[in-house]
């Protein structure tokens, strides 16, 4: 058994992450989770945001976190879903596209686009071209915000699925070749009909019950899974690199 600590942009998400990192293992591992944090009124708040603003405030301490909790924690995941890359501006403030911006050095980019003014200043325009084309180059992308650039291979595996983390329930359930590079696969496939495959969807909105269903079946169809989808199987090889050396 691993003591792992999970850092995610939302619950739904993390059911998926845990119920594979068990399979891989073959055990029911024991999981921390340190964002999102467990009231709406944590610092951080849900989504690809809390999961930047934890990574900011932790990332050069992470080690030491890691052995603050009992048992210590063997190693992190940090889950962020390719879709950030594709559609948020304020994801991209780092890259050349920016370089015009009028507010770059005296704002956060995270709170560039919660007035309309941020949002219709904004000059980056997207896709950005400092990335190349998906999916590695949402990869990249976000894998240098959620790490600031700096190596992480002995104690983070970071995921992003793409375009989201829904790519791996379509591909377990389908078998859809292509993906990976449908966009917002929640609303095009899965949530357009009151159910999916049988599992009901309730009102079109992401719940746990839901999809603690769903990742009973991404884990049956696994091999399918990591066949069809390139972040899948750079997941499964991270995951054993690091339940290996721990």
């Amino acid at each position: 058994m691993k003591t792992i600590g999970i850092v995610c942009e939302g619950p739904t998400d993390q059911i998926v992450i845990k119920s594979v990192i068990d399979k891989l293992t073959g055990e029911e591992n024991r999981y921390y989770k340190l964002q999102p944090e467990e009231t709406l009124a944590g610092k951080n708040g849900n989504g690809w945001k809390g999961v930047v603003k934890w990574c900011r405030d932790n990332w050069d301490e992470r080690e030491k976190l890691m052995h603050q909790v009992q048992p210590e924690i063997d190693f992190l995941v940090i889950h962020m879903d390719g879709d950030v890359s594709r559609k948020e501006k304020s994801a991209h403030c780092g890259c050349s596209s920016s370089a015009d911006c009028a507010r770059k050095g005296i704002a956060d980019p995270l709170d560039c686009d919660k007035t309309p003014e941020g949002r219709a200043a904004c000059p980056i325009q997207l896709p950005c071209l400092d990335h190349g084309e998906p999916i590695e180059g949402y990869i990249n992308h976000l894998t240098h915000l959620i790490s600031n650039g700096e190596a992480h291979h002995e104690d983070v595996c970071i995921v992003i699925p793409c375009d989201s983390i829904e790519a791996w329930i379509v591909a377990a359930f389908d078998k859809t070749e292509n993906a990976e590079i449908i966009e917002n696969p929640w609303e095009s496939i899965i949530s357009k009909r009151k159910s999916y495959h049988d599992i009901r969807v309730r009102s079109g909105s992401k719940n746990q019950r839901t999809f603690a269903d769903f990742a009973d079946i991404v884990c049956e169809n696994w091999s399918e899974v990591t066949r069809i989808c390139e972040t899948a199987r750079s997941f499964e090889t991270a995951i054993q690199r690091l339940t290996a050396q721990t």
